[in-house]
């Protein structure tokens, strides 16, 4: 994590990071999470023409108990504390995290080039789910949802094991000065997260930028696994918004609690 990968070392990095998993028409990514059997399930980037049905079998659930929300590239966070998931009738809440302690209830997020992002709180059985793109990862999404996993259920930092799931990658994900002025004056490890190029444009690392935030929160780096798979590079496993268009159709990513 301490340097930039070019995208022959992220194809590289790939097999040892994550594997590819078939559930049926679709596929998924499942990240080696250490210490045996784990009090929760997590599963990243299932791609298929019916995700949320097979997100459910795979978490042994009925749809209605996954939790959604309607993502808007913000900072919010629902902390969904009762026996609540998305009504497929009404409209969904609006945030790009959510929090819950509620066993047998799975919470998603979709994405197609942005970070899924999954926490785990060893002690006190929490778990959340992050939407950080270059939006919210400007604005620490992942850091505020670890803060409010501490202040709603009394998570600690250092008990966390976070998952970073596949996303587009510092071999494709160049961008500009709205993204690059405002990372120079939040981050003063910016430069370790973007290869400049030039013309006011570089690439950046994503995943190395909230690896950093999550780590500066008091997560220990040892307890983040991060999938370098980058979503743009293969078009075969991931679906990518800047490779495909709205046409992509996007990936989900979720975590539940065993009841």
């Amino acid at each position: 994590m301490s340097k930039l990968m070019d995208r022959h070392n992220v194809v590289g990095e790939m097999a040892a990071s994550f594997h590819v998993i078939e559930i049926e028409d679709h596929r998924a990514v499942e990240l080696p999470w250490k210490g045996g059997n784990p009090p929760w399930r997590a599963l990243f980037g299932l791609r298929g023409p019916r995700p949320m049905e097979i997100l459910a079998k795979y978490f042994g659930l009925q749809t209605n108990r996954i939790a959604t929300v309607r993502q808007v590239h913000g900072v919010s966070i629902w902390v969904v504390d009762a026996a609540q998931a998305s009504d497929p009738s009404g409209p969904e809440r609006e945030a790009d995290a959510m929090i819950t302690k509620r066993p047998g209830m799975a919470i998603a997020i979709r994405t197609a080039d942005c970070l899924p992002i999954l926490i785990w709180d060893e002690v006190n059985k929490v778990a959340a789910a992050v939407h950080a793109g270059w939006r919210g990862s400007l604005n620490a999404i992942a850091s505020k949802a670890v803060l409010t996993m501490r202040s709603s259920f009394g998570s600690h930092p250092g008990d966390l094991r976070v998952g970073i799931g596949p996303a587009i990658g510092p071999c494709c994900y160049e961008v500009n000065g709205p993204v690059l002025t405002p990372l120079r004056e939040r981050f003063g490890y910016w430069s370790e997260v973007v290869r400049e190029k030039g013309n006011g444009k570089g690439m950046l690392d994503l995943a190395g930028l909230n690896f950093r935030q999550l780590v500066a929160t008091g997560v220990p780096p040892e307890g983040i696994t991060v999938a370098y798979a980058c979503t743009f590079c293969h078009p075969e496993r991931f679906y990518s918004f800047r490779r495909d268009g709205d046409s992509s159709g996007g990936m989900i990513s979720g975590i539940m609690i065993q009841a």
